[in-house]
């Protein structure tokens, strides 16, 4: 869950993210991945790193909101976080995200 006192940072361009695909985005001052994906209107942020193997999902198969890992096959719901295909056990941790002004926020 996020902090409540941290800031939304702009993320860039929302044009920049067409339906079903992911972008990764790298906070360097946080030294953390994130990435956001588009599932029509609706846009959701996590971890770019998966919490079994450390692969990056933003290099995964997006399908509907399901994420699938390209290292391990672990599957995600990107709106959740919640695991639905192993091996992975933990959950994916997300964040707040919105579009506004043609800009991507999130909130980490």
């Amino acid at each position: 869950m996020a902090n409540p006192t941290v800031e939304y940072r702009d993320l860039g361009p929302s044009a920049r993210l067409p339906d079903q695909s992911v972008n990764p985005y790298y906070l360097a001052d946080r030294k953390l991945r994130v990435s956001v994906a588009r599932v029509g209107k609706s846009l959701f942020a996590f971890d770019d790193l998966c919490p079994h193997d450390g692969g990056q999902l933003s290099a995964g198969l997006l399908t509907g909101t399901t994420l699938m890992c390209p290292c391990d096959g672990s599957r995600f719901d990107v709106s959740t976080g919640a695991v639905q295909g192993g091996p992975a056990k933990q959950p994916l941790p997300t964040y707040e995200v919105r579009e506004q002004n043609g800009e991507i926020w999130v909130r980490v």
